[in-house]
């Protein structure tokens, strides 16, 4: 939403898949009367494994090797449909040179577009201007969070004295202007974007003076909003909460729930049939590790708060760890836990550990996708120590879900918080295709072992 230049290249994404695809197929001769729904699936599948993998975020764009090694392993997962369909119907070994010619083409046309992307977004592309009305900690909040994302090009000119005693931008640096400057610093610094960062009711004379003097070429937004559109998290105040109140219970309808349950059906079906031998061999494992069950059952917190039983294959050694309070989280990364089986570091990445889970799936007590489902002890502190916590239980509890594929599953204790930011933005804007795609991103982040 704000950048044209993603849609460039999600079009030229498209542009070079078809053209690659369509040159290939023809130079090996490969049948013709497939070529119409290979070329389809191609592109179809391309365009998706790439927006799941974060492409199409320009707050997440930069280049390193990192970024080209998961456009390398987007353009391979693209691939498996189309080489898997080829097969099926013709057992020509040219299939598998048009794939890997087909894979080097489109990757190397994709990774020289993004250096050349790169290029123009640090070095020709016009920065932003950006007015923020208010001098309070929320304005200071999302003028930080401009600063620091530099692929977003834009630059906080100042504020706007919104005449509250709090005032939390004075420094050398800070420019701070009266409400009756309003028009003329518009003109002057030439601003495309004003962030309205008042925390109480606005005065009519406010009110009239933002309408007369804000051009109609400047873009206006509540705080909050841009800060959703900036990180992907819900800011999270008193008046906010209430806010989210309302769109969540306008969201309900019968038609959502019937639609997520047999999502939720269907996936956690297909989950427990595919992963069944991984699980048995990874329980027999365990069991000879140190005699104790391969299943157990944990005390969860679920919907409405209601507790239940949730299933999980044994990763740790046999122990009676339980969480203190100001000890909340993990208080040391996974992989350095001596607790963990040896062999069950990769488990635990790939989050097979909690694949059992499917079975709280089939009983609706879990879903697929929602906020994580947390330890009962645990829950009993954060909702202490963090104000709205409670909040995250007005849906089901999930598997996976938009803070899981952002953060992870396992995050230190400073981040629990930010951790609720993504669970309530995800609370507002769900949607049964939004969750389709969380699921399958998740999907590819524990095959590559990165949703730990």
């Amino acid at each position: 939403m704000l950048s044209r230049s993603i849609l460039f290249m999600l079009i030229f994404d498209v542009f070079v898949f078809s053209i690659s695809s369509s040159f290939w197929y023809e130079f090996f001769n490969l049948p013709q009367n497939l070529f119409f729904f290979a070329l389809a699936l191609i592109v179809i599948t391309g365009f998706v494994v790439l927006f799941l993998k974060d492409n199409y975020k320009i707050r997440e764009f930069n280049i390193s090797l990192k970024n080209y090694y998961l456009l390398f392993e987007g353009v391979v997962f693209a691939h498996i449909p189309l080489t898997i369909f080829l097969l099926l119907f013709n057992h020509n070994l040219q299939i598998l040179e048009f794939i890997v010619l087909n894979i080097l083409t489109v990757y190397l046309s994709l990774a020289i577009y993004r250096n050349l992307f790169h290029l123009y977004l640090f070095k020709f592309k016009k920065n932003k201007n950006v007015l923020i009305m208010g001098t309070n900690k929320e304005a200071r909040l999302i003028a930080d969070e401009i600063l620091n994302k530099k692929a977003l090009k834009m630059s906080v000119v100042g504020f706007v004295d919104d005449k509250e005693e709090e005032n939390l931008v004075k420094d050398s640096n800070t420019k701070i202007f009266n409400q009756e400057e309003l028009k003329d610093v518009i003109k002057k610094y030439n601003v495309d974007i004003l962030i309205v960062a008042i925390k109480r009711r606005m005065e009519e004379s406010l009110l009239t003076n933002m309408v007369d003097n804000v051009p109609n070429n400047v873009k206006v937004y509540r705080m909050p909003e841009f800060y959703e559109m900036v990180t992907g998290k819900y800011y999270v105040s008193k008046m906010s909460i209430n806010w989210l109140y309302y769109d969540f219970m306008n969201k309900r309808s019968l038609v959502y729930d019937f639609c997520k349950r047999a999502f939720d059906i269907i996936a956690s079906l297909i989950i427990l049939t595919v992963t069944a031998p991984i699980l048995v061999y990874i329980g027999i494992r365990v069991k000879k590790t140190d005699g104790g069950p391969a299943i157990y059952t944990q005390n969860r917190v679920g919907k409405g708060g209601k507790v239940f039983e949730a299933y999980k294959l044994r990763t740790m050694y046999l122990n009676d760890y339980v969480p203190k309070a100001g000890q909340i989280g993990h208080t040391e990364p996974q992989d350095k836990d001596s607790r963990v089986i040896p062999f069950c570091k990769f488990v635990r990445k790939a989050r097979f550990d909690e694949i059992p889970q499917m079975i709280n799936v089939l009983k609706g007590e879990m879903s697929i996708v929602g906020p994580r489902t947390e330890w009962e002890d645990l829950v009993n502190i954060y909702s202490k120590e963090i104000p709205y916590y409670k909040c995250r239980e007005w849906s089901k509890t999930g598997w996976t879900g938009w803070a899981q594929i952002n953060q992870g599953h396992c995050v230190l204790n400073d981040d629990i918080a930010e951790k609720l930011q993504y669970d309530l933005y995800y609370l507002k804007h769900r949607n049964v295709l939004w969750e389709i795609g969380i699921l399958i991103k998740a999907v590819f982040l524990a095959l590559g072992g990165r949703h730990g």
